[in-house]
């Protein structure tokens, strides 16, 4: 920790005159080269909006550069006695500069079953490169120590902004009339936030024929349902306040831009259900020609005031850290081999979290899985609670004893057969005493949102990013105002990073509608629209958002918001079907800077004390995806 406050003093001395500093000092253990978020475009009456730019002139629209990269061996804790607890200390760690192929997805649902599971090749307790790092975000922060896992003592305090009980509805009763109005609400929510962020003073209706070119707000769609968008079957809907709830079909232009994105994109995606604002002519009564569109803006920032972040970073008393750094594991089920019901796979990763004693343990279902190749074809002997208490809660529950500090988060899944509520928004798990979940192990709705400390989370099981670039399609176009050299967005053509900007600027764990039919790489997802309240993040961005796909595991930070998938922990295509894990390491901001902005204020901008500021973990954030 010497070296961090070193580098801390050092950045204070360099600040702007007047005892002042900056911000930025406060996250001095980081690469600050990132950009910060959701700018305020300078428009003008007619609507237009320009990139507002820091005074060395960088777009504060962009994501942050993509850090971390090929596979590299986990090479232990740092800054601390013992040996690492993830490398084995028995030479299990792989080789510096071992390569690792990008994994395939899980074995798809839907698909045919085989009259006898497939054995592995490699059984799953002989796996080869076993808790080796496959990617990094942010690897030259510290590991915590080995001293600080000598406390059993809970240091975080964990806040839910979800009520259990608004997720107890009947599923299957939705009427036509209210998913209409859910729908149309959506619509005009939108308008809202468009016209306040680009300035607009009036919206037009884009069904009416007129000679001028007007401003719209509406919802993109397919021709049809079972249809997927492309260059011309795209369709506008309106509401009925903004259009009478018609639909318009659209008429890019050639000559058409785009506004809002990050820049250097060269485009936009989109995709059905897609929110967006369009300048164009509707000419001709039958179409809408289209000459720019406008994104949906950055989502806020979540801000808490420096007192309170001291204390709870600092502070030595019961749910405080100490000065210590955070640490959270995530892994998302299956979590047995497709061959067996043994769940070799939730052995190991308890097994590990026992030595590590993370403070929190986040684990995204299916847990006992309807689409398991022995339970489909009914070769089981228990009952789906008694398979779960005896193979998934006796584990859990020995992780709590030997971790009292460890806090459980259990969020389930559509294919969970412990789980009764099948539609998404999905209810939690029942704390019923046949599924034996004892003290300090929590059920969370899916999608869900809490906050650990001040870090703020939001995390769901439904695969959303498969489902958003399987429906996408791009359409190139130059941005409204070209960005200087040097300047583009590292991440702007980054097709992963543009699905997972359009979930954070939709405010939406699913902005999809329709919702995709099942395929092979898809589940069928029963979305409820009368209860998409539920499916929103709300107005202000979380810190981290984690979404496990079939996709290869992946992190980004997206409009400074850190993005994890953590892939599956069991998959039938690797070897031994050892899938991955995450791991996070959320350090705290600097004591004395944000001692001097509890105290003091930004006084270089003239910032009241105790002015609440960004949390932005995007810096101070640590994510090794690992092998099981």
């Amino acid at each position: 920790m010497q070296a961090r406050k070193t580098q801390s003093n050092g950045a204070s001395g360099g600040s702007g005159g007047g005892g002042g500093f900056s911000v930025d000092n406060l996250f001095a253990i980081g690469n600050s080269d990132a950009t910060p978020k959701r700018p305020r475009p300078v428009a003008g009456r007619d609507g237009s909006a320009s990139s507002r730019t820091t005074p060395g002139g960088h777009h504060h629209l962009s994501s942050s550069p993509l850090k971390g990269g090929d596979s590299t061996p986990y090479l232990g804790r740092t800054n601390g006695p013992g040996p690492s607890r993830l490398g084995g200390g028995g030479g299990e760690s792989s080789p510096v500069g071992m390569a690792f192929s990008s994994p395939a997805g899980p074995a798809p649902p839907g698909t045919s079953i085989p009259s006898t599971p497939a054995k592995p090749l490699i059984p799953f307790s002989a796996r080869p490169s076993r808790l080796t790092v496959q990617e990094s975000l942010n690897p030259e922060l510290p590991l915590p120590t080995s001293d600080q896992l000598v406390s059993n003592a809970t240091r975080v305090a964990l806040t839910a902004t979800t009520n259990p009980a608004d997720y107890a509805y009947r599923i299957a009763f939705e009427r036509a009339m209210e998913r209409s109005e859910v729908l149309d609400s959506l619509i005009d929510e939108a308008a809202e936030i468009f016209k306040e962020y680009y300035q607009i003073e009036e919206l037009g209706d884009p069904t009416i024929q007129a000679q001028d070119e007007i401003l719209v707000v509406g919802r993109l769609c397919p021709e049809t349902d079972a249809a997927k968008m492309t260059e011309t079957s795209t369709w506008l809907e309106s509401s009925r306040m903004l259009g009478s709830g018609q639909r318009v079909l659209l008429k890019f232009e050639p000559d058409m831009k785009v506004r809002g994105g990050p820049p250097g994109a060269g485009g936009i995606g989109m995709f059905p259900g897609c929110l967006v604002g369009l300048r164009g002519i509707n000419g001709g009564g039958k179409l809408f020609a289209v000459k720019e569109v406008l994104m949906m803006p950055p989502i806020d920032a979540t801000y808490t005031a420096p007192s309170s972040l001291l204390e709870k970073q600092y502070g030595t008393g019961p749910k405080q850290l100490g000065g210590n750094p955070m640490s959270v594991l995530v892994a998302a089920g299956p979590y047995t081999l497709e061959s067996d019901l043994e769940f070799e796979p939730l052995e190991a990763l308890i097994g590990l979290a026992k030595q590590e004693k993370p403070d929190v343990l986040i684990l995204t279902g299916p847990f006992i899985d309807s689409a398991h190749p022995l339970i489909v074809r009914g070769e089981v002997d228990e009952l789906p609670a008694a398979m779960f208490r005896h193979r998934i809660a006796s584990k859990l529950t020995s992780l709590v004893a030997a971790s009292p500090r460890t806090a459980v988060l259990l969020i389930p899944n559509g294919r969970d057969l412990v789980n009764p509520h099948a539609a998404f928004p999905q209810a939690p798990f029942v704390k019923d005493p046949e599924l034996g979940l004892g003290k300090n192990i929590r059920m969370l709705p899916n999608p869900t949102m809490f906050s650990i400390n001040e870090v703020s989370f939001a995390v769901t099981s439904v695969d959303v990013l498969w489902s958003l670039k399987s429906q996408e399609f791009f359409r190139k176009a130059p941005d409204v105002e070209p960005p200087e050299p040097g300047t583009e967005d590292p991440l702007a053509k980054d097709v992963m990073a543009r699905t997972c900007r359009q979930l954070l600027r939709h405010r939406s764990f699913y902005p999809i509608f329709p919702s995709p039919p099942p395929s092979k790489m898809l589940d069928p997802l029963n979305l409820d629209i009368t209860h998409y309240d539920l499916v929103k993040m709300g107005s202000d961005g979380p810190d981290i958002v984690i979404t496990p796909s079939i996709q290869k595991h992946f992190t980004r930070i997206v409009d400074s918001t850190v993005f994890l998938n953590p892939s599956f922990l069991t998959k039938a295509s690797q070897e031994a079907s050892a899938g991955t894990f995450a791991r996070l390491t959320i350090h705290p901001m600097d004591k004395e800077n944000l001692t001097e902005l509890a105290q003091s204020g930004m006084v270089d901008i003239g910032g009241e004390p105790d002015e609440p500021v960004e949390h932005r973990v995007w810096e101070r954030c640590r994510v090794d995806i690992i092998k099981v």
